[in-house]
C-alpha cells in the first residue's frame, strides 16, 4: 500500500515541506469535515501544536521547522488512529 505519509519518531509525518497556510488547511479539514474540536493550542518559536481527540485518543497536529506537519499521540499504541487521520487528510487535501 502506497501512502502519502510515513511514521517517524512516534508520529506520522503528513507533509515534510509545509507552510503555515498548509497547516491551516489541515486543521480546517479536521474541524469542519471531521468534526474535531481542538482542546488546546501551543505556539513556540519553532513549532505549533494543536491538541484534539480523535475516537477518544488524545492527539495533536504539529507544524515544526524540522519535520513539517505531523500527527502525534500521547501513547504509542494509538498509532493506528494517527495513521487513520493521516490517511483522511492526505487523501482529501493532496
Amino acid at each position: 500500500m502506497n501512502n502519502n505519509y510515513y511514521t517517524n519518531f512516534g508520529g506520522t509525518i503528513i507533509e515534510e515541506q509545509a507552510s503555515l497556510n498548509r497547516f491551516y488547511v489541515f486543521t480546517t479539514e479536521l474541524s469542519k469535515n471531521k468534526h474535531v474540536r481542538f482542546t488546546g493550542k501551543d505556539d513556540d518559536v519553532d513549532n505549533i501544536d494543536w491538541h484534539f481527540k480523535y475516537r477518544g485518543k488524545t492527539t495533536k497536529i504539529q507544524l515544526t521547522l524540522f519535520n513539517g506537519i505531523r500527527l502525534l499521540s500521547q501513547r504509542n499504541k494509538d498509532i493506528q488512529a494517527i495513521n487513520e487521520v493521516a490517511g483522511l487528510l492526505t487523501g482529501k487535501t493532496a
